[in-house]
């Protein structure tokens, strides 16, 4: 009776003609039937299939768990999610009574969800990113008056007009640019900004600082290798930042630092923009405006044949001199207060300033210039006893500025009364300050430059 319904035609086109999987056994989990979708599914044919045990199917892994073996167990109905072939299945089985003779089926109906749980995996990796994105543009709401407008366009003074007139000029040319002033003047904002109004700013801005690079490094940086150029080298080789700016704007920042070896491929990439990778003979070619800028005395330097006179007036098509703070003091107010509320904003203070403070910070020098300036006002934000600051709030070191000297020179030459003066400013740092680091933040340097003195005067 039981092999008599098993066999029957209607039963067979009935099951057969659904898209899930049916599959039943016996009492003893003894495979009796099973529909040609659960054939699919399992990925054998029926005379691999009836006859044998679930334990022995789920043990040559035609299906992990086997719910038939978890039904019998626990008499009740079991679902679960069965992998077979790399694809997953919803399994639902059930046992089946029948009492005119006393017999027990497990049957058992098989979904194939596998296009679902990708589905599913993919709504929650993309709801995953919509709150990845969220959270960063509320970071960037938050943070939105810390990138506002930023110190360059901060300014009324005569100096600081004529040279944004000037940027406004020649930012849709493609001369290359020389930025010359001293540390702290804000060069790198200035070349971002030539950036962002030239006919490149969709295109990368790509920022080399090549004093804080070491020299043995900055050719691969700057131009790449192929793999296997060097020991250590990239399996897989390196395109280098030069590459990275193609269709943009390279900006070399510190050039007074460039090693005279390396100012020959520099003059050949600002003639030609072409260079050669390390490790390969093959010239590259790249679309690029170059921006270069320093603090240093380049023409003096030419002089001393420690920069390439052809690689300087190459980069100098068009010089813009920056202003230091001092040159344009009519700004220092305007730029405290930007700073001020950035800072407060930042820390979450309610801060105000006195008049003294507002009279000493007109009438400092700032020889750190509006880097100088931020990092002080965020300092007395920090570490201010009270919500109102006062001038007892700025430091010894900064509110007194140095004591005159006596200029002697007592039979030294100027250079080696500028060094005795430098070694003992770079001997100062390096006791106050745990780090290389911030010992040359300190003093306006790059690190590679402060280190270099190190070096020279033996400390």
């Amino acid at each position: 009776m039981e092999k008599h319904f098993f066999e029957n035609k209607h039963f067979h086109h009935v099951f057969n003609h659904l898209n899930d999987g049916i599959f039943i056994a016996d009492k003893n989990g003894l495979a009796l039937w099973c529909n040609d979708m659960s054939t699919v599914q399992i990925g054998a044919p029926r005379s691999e299939i009836i006859g044998r045990n679930v334990t022995d199917l789920e043990n040559n892994k035609f299906f992990t768990p086997s719910v038939t073996k978890l039904v019998l167990e626990k008499r009740e109905v079991v679902t679960k999610v069965q992998t077979s072939k790399n694809r997953q299945f919803l399994a639902t089985g059930c046992l089946v009574k029948i009492k005119e003779d006393n017999t027990e089926y497990i049957l058992v109906q098989v979904k194939d969800i596998t296009e679902t749980v990708r589905s599913s995996l993919k709504l929650e990796q993309a709801e995953t990113l919509l709150n990845k994105y969220w959270e960063e543009l509320q970071e960037i709401r938050n943070s939105k008056k810390i990138e506002r407008q930023k110190s360059l366009v901060i300014g009324k003074s005569k100096k600081h007009e004529e040279m944004l007139s000037l940027i406004d000029r020649i930012a849709s040319v493609d001369a290359n640019i020389l930025l010359h002033g001293e540390t702290g003047v804000g060069k790198s904002l200035i070349a971002e900004e030539l950036h962002k109004k030239s006919n490149r700013s969709d295109k990368p801005f790509v920022q080399v600082n090549c004093g804080a690079i070491p020299e043995a490094l900055l050719e691969s940086e700057l131009f790449g290798y192929k793999q296997g150029a060097f020991t250590g080298a990239s399996a897989s080789g390196k395109i280098g930042l030069a590459e990275k700016a193609d269709g943009g704007t390279l900006f070399l920042d510190e050039i007074g630092e460039l090693p005279l070896s390396l100012q020959p491929k520099i003059l050949q990439l600002v003639q030609n923009k072409s260079f050669i990778p390390i490790g390969t003979t093959v010239l590259k070619t790249v679309d690029i405006r170059i921006i270069t800028a320093t603090n240093r005395d380049l023409p003096e330097m030419v002089k001393d044949r420690k920069f390439r006179e052809d690689l300087y007036y190459r980069l100098n098509v068009v010089s813009v001199k920056i202003p230091s703070l001092r040159e344009r003091k009519e700004d220092i107010l305007p730029l405290a207060n930007h700073y001020f509320e950035i800072f407060k904003d930042k820390y979450n203070k309610n801060a105000s300033y006195t008049k003294e403070v507002v009279h000493y910070l007109q009438q400092y020098n700032w020889p750190g210039n509006v880097r100088e300036l931020e990092n002080m006002i965020e300092r007395l934000i920090v570490t201010a006893k009270t919500e109102t600051i006062d001038i007892h709030d700025i430091t010894d070191q900064i509110l007194h500025e140095p004591e005159e000297m006596g200029y002697t020179l007592n039979g030294r030459s100027l250079t080696e009364y500028l060094d005795s003066i430098e070694k003992q400013l770079i001997e100062k740092a390096k006791k106050e300050h745990g780090s290389t680091r911030k010992a040359a933040q300190s003093l306006g340097l790059t690190q590679s430059s402060y280190v270099r003195r190190l070096k020279k005067y033996d400390l």
